[in-house]
């Protein structure tokens, strides 16, 4: 005779089992898209900080200040723009502007100060060029305004997302904003950098919907099967099931091989929702498995991505990201005390006049024909390309020790081969280079360093010069 209780265990598992996988699929949810995104979000704010922070470094704020009240442009003012046109021309960037957001009315709530623009705008939408002062008319959109106000409130660098919509299509940015002030403490503007964000967006819900669906289905095949066996006896076959289990969590426990993330399969044979279960549960390691794979492969995708952004597109060397943070890292060690060092600053000569006369195919020619020179001379130290013809090397170890040798050699070198008429043009490689040694008892930071360094290769840029004209 069949007793019949309050909770019955089919009902109950199953109604548990439900419950369950709702949760599980909502958590997982919810920290896959949060972990994605977050992810993505920390590397564009790295990158929005690498160029807030060098092109604050290009700003003459007192400069800006002149121009933005008489309104008219500046020498400095025009360097600044070629700086920032020359700059989105290489960098992945939507926007790279400075304005002062006014209020949050409707119209005219933004004055634009100086604004980036690539080559392609230039020739083809030179419309778009701002004006010194101009105001924005209905160009900004009240909460967007409200954003920017908010952000120069802050001393720091601020971030927002900035939905905007072109040709009835929503485009979201990722924009970052650094208040810029004058020597006197006097408020001018924000800097800001905007970075399309939309596809990265898609991708992670994307993304998300998927693994949602994975899970929802693996959930749904495996209550189906619960329900449909749970009359039968299932006490033996769960606790075997249960031994299984224990055994996989206590022998595999701190390790971390991926492979063995799969529960041996416990070989019930019950024709019923435990044998369901045993076959689901085994299924399930095996997916956990994939999905470990799936986040290494992720990871190891992400660093790869990573690494290029260090590295230099047209020469390979290192960038000036991977300068920015070297330099940091230099700084520590001068605080802890514990380098030597000496910085060679390189500027290559008449690469402009190269690009102008053979164009930038052959320009491009001379920068790697040069820069294998330099990474062939100073072969054991770091080779960073931070401008268009500026490389900077910093000697360590075997390299700093032999110093004087390899400045000789590398003098000697370009010499000849500026001096060969046999050669074409852009194989009549000429630089000129300037090396400082670091000294803990005037040097308090690495930038004094170069800062002398520069104004050594300044000067023999200056007597190179002379020489050709002579």
């Amino acid at each position: 005779m069949s007793k019949n209780y309050k909770k019955p265990l089919g009902r109950s598992m199953s109604l548990g089992c439900l419950v369950f996988f709702a949760l599980l699929c909502f958590v997982l949810s919810v920290v896959n898209y949060n972990t994605y995104k977050a992810g993505l979000y920390r590397r564009y704010e790295s990158h929005i900080r690498d160029i807030l922070n060098f092109t604050r470094s290009q700003i003459d704020a007192d400069d800006l200040a002149k121009c933005l009240k008489s309104k008219y442009k500046s020498a400095k003012y025009r360097a600044l723009q070629e700086f920032m046109d020359t700059f989105k021309d290489n960098a992945d960037i939507h926007y790279l502007y400075l304005i002062r957001p006014l209020h949050d009315g409707p119209v005219d709530n933004v004055m634009d100060i100086i604004a980036a623009m690539s080559s392609y705008e230039k020739e083809y939408m030179p419309e778009m060029e701002v004006k010194l002062g101009g105001l924005t008319g209905e160009g900004y959109s009240v909460e967007s305004v409200r954003n920017y106000l908010r952000a120069a409130e802050s001393k720091d660098i601020t971030f927002f997302t900035a939905p905007w919509v072109k040709d009835g299509v929503t485009y979201i940015d990722y924009t970052g904003t650094l208040p810029v002030y004058t020597s006197n403490g006097d408020y001018l503007g924000l800097l800001c950098v905007d970075i399309d964000i939309t596809e990265i967006q898609k991708v992670v819900r994307n993304s998300t919907v998927v693994n949602v669906i994975l899970i929802l289905l693996l959930g749904v095949v495996f209550v189906i099967l619960f329900i449909l066996w749970s009359h039968f006896n299932i006490a033996k076959p769960i606790q075997t099931l249960e031994n299984k289990v224990s055994d996989f969590a206590y022998s595999h426990k701190g390790k971390d091989n991926v492979d063995s993330i799969v529960i041996e399969d416990p070989n019930i044979h019950t024709d019923n929702e435990v044998e369901s279960l045993a076959n689901a549960v085994v299924k399930m390691s095996e997916d956990m498995r994939a999905y470990v794979l799936n986040v290494i492969e992720a990871e190891s995708k992400a660093r790869m991505l990573s690494e290029l952004a260090s590295k230099d597109a047209l020469t390979s060397v290192r960038n000036k990201t991977a300068y920015d943070r070297y330099v940091e890292d230099l700084d520590r060690q001068i605080s802890a005390g514990e380098t030597e060092f000496a910085v060679a600053m390189i500027d290559l000569n008449r690469l402009k006049a190269m690009n102008d006369t053979y164009g930038h195919e052959r320009g491009n020619e001379y920068i790697k024909a040069s820069c294998n020179v330099i990474c062939h001379i100073f072969k054991h130290s770091p080779v960073f390309r931070i401008g268009g013809d500026e490389f900077v090397v910093i000697l360590k170890d075997e390299d700093y020790r032999n110093r004087e040798a390899l400045l000789r050699e590398f003098m000697d070198f370009f010499k000849a081969s500026a001096a060969n008429m046999n050669a074409e043009p852009w194989q009549r490689l000429s630089a000129a280079i300037g090396m400082a040694d670091f000294s803990p008892a005037r040097d308090k930071k690495s930038a004094d360093v170069f800062n002398r360094a520069d104004q050594i290769m300044y000067k023999n840029k200056v007597e190179m010069k002379g020489n050709r004209t002579k």
